[in-house]
């Protein structure tokens, strides 16, 4: 079969953001020549699956004022990026400095609805040349913006080309925060994006709970895709010894932010009281960014924060634990952003072969997921003595943790198969 050649705008192909390794994980295999990525502050980008991208910079971003007056904001340069450029900065630590002061900016911009107006995109010169000398047929963006979504819905109109969404998490429910101005950017961003979904033509989704909801909610056949998974480099690492020695490890790896965040004092606070009981456990966390939550939980002596790794090594790190945590907040408004969504980490943490425990509520996708699925221990409400129990329960019962690993694994094989699910992606494009 003929590959299209595709433009996508927005993401680009990343181990350090989950929508950075679906499209990785999903263009993998892809002719390479017929894949550009055009994005804003690229960094590190996979050369692996695409080498031609475009970082959109200051000839694209146009900050209205008074944004436009902040002498100290550093130019982004726009144009092509090769693989010798690329920075080799750990994301970890570049968000420590002045973090309290950035989180007030943000809420100030959020809730006088500043956040959707200080920037625009514009089609420079340079971008639509870059553009028309690579002729794509298609174009596909995750979105989440409402800059993104007036961008793409511009590239669709001067470029006249098929348009494929894929929706990562519910940021149209979400996106406009409580502030002055909340129901009209709620309405605006609405509409736009309505607009944009009639103009186009393969809609995806993360996972079968939003393509459900979004038909119900848009009127329009949304095709699930979550996370696919190389079983080959996978299984290589797989865990096969469920012994552990004087300590019983637990690890979290991933983003810290919006709808995970708050879970890891409940969770904290549950290893602390079984370690009072006489528990030996240790609490691993392989953040892929800074969280001030992180200042927190250090202050636990059973708290280990790991560096950074290539993604290469992460079957190796996963299988070596006791216990991996997939985490989610029980506050409503992080319950209706992970609503419908499904963790990238998911089908990695199930192949690996290390038993996994769920600590979401029951109105997530994920959650529902699990438990019709068997592939994780589930406690899914908010529940310091059960979540306490469930620890317990997985610490003392190795034939547990061997039946859970297995049903996971079996899943994940048999489920999110990168060879078979990129073929059937492919051909939502035909």
């Amino acid at each position: 079969m003929k590959y299209p050649k595709i433009l996508i705008v927005g993401q680009y192909c990343t181990t350090r953001s989950g929508g950075g390794i679906i499209i990785t994980n999903l263009f993998k295999g892809w002719n390479k020549e017929n894949i550009a990525i055009a994005a804003a502050n690229i960094d590190n980008p996979n050369f692996e699956v695409c080498d031609k991208y475009y970082q959109l910079g200051t000839l694209e971003i146009k900050r209205r004022f008074p944004f436009n007056l902040n002498r100290w904001k550093k130019p982004i340069k726009s144009g092509i990026i090769h693989e010798k450029e690329t920075s080799t900065t750990s994301p970890f630590y570049t968000n420590i400095q002045n973090s309290a002061l950035k989180r007030i900016y943000l809420r100030l911009l959020h809730f006088t609805g500043l956040y959707h107006y200080k920037y625009k995109y514009k089609i420079s010169k340079e971008f639509i040349n870059w553009i028309k000398e690579y002729s794509p047929d298609f174009i596909y963006s995750q979105l989440a913006s409402v800059q993104l979504i007036e961008l793409v819905s511009d590239l669709r109109k001067t470029l006249k080309l098929p348009l494929a969404i894929h929706i990562m998490d519910d940021w149209p429910v979400t996106i406009s925060e409580m502030g002055l101005f909340q129901s009209y950017w709620h309405k605006t961003i609405d509409k736009k994006f309505r607009r944009l979904l009639s103009d186009s033509k393969v809609l995806l989704s993360i996972s079968e709970a939003m393509s459900k909801e979004y038909m119900t909610r848009y009127g329009y056949n949304f095709i699930p895709f979550h996370n696919p998974i190389d079983i080959k480099f996978w299984s290589l690492s797989s865990k096969t010894n469920y012994e552990f020695n004087d300590c019983f490890t637990i690890l979290y790896a991933g983003r810290i932010g919006i709808g995970i965040q708050n879970c890891f004092f409940d969770i904290a606070e549950a290893i602390r009281c079984l370690i009072l009981k006489g528990l030996k456990i240790e609490f691993h966390i392989q953040s892929t960014n800074f969280n001030p939550v992180l200042d927190g939980l250090i202050k636990f002596d059973f708290v280990k924060l790991n560096t950074s790794v290539p993604y290469t090594e992460l079957p190796e790190i996963f299988s070596k634990y006791d216990l991996l945590l997939l985490p989610n907040d029980f506050e409503s408004k992080s319950i209706t952003y992970l609503r419908y969504s499904m963790p990238t980490k998911a089908s990695e943490y199930m192949v690996s072969g290390s038993p996994i425990l769920l600590y979401s509520s029951i109105e997530t996708a994920v959650t529902l997921h699990a438990l019709k699925y068997h592939w994780a221990y589930v406690v899914c409400e908010k529940n310091q003595g059960k979540l306490e129990r469930a620890i317990l329960e997985l610490y003392e019962k190795k034939e547990l943790r061997i039946k859970l690993a297995n049903t996971a694994k079996d899943y994940a094989i048999n489920h999110f198969d990168d060879i078979k699910i990129r073929e059937k992606f492919k051909n939502s494009f035909v």
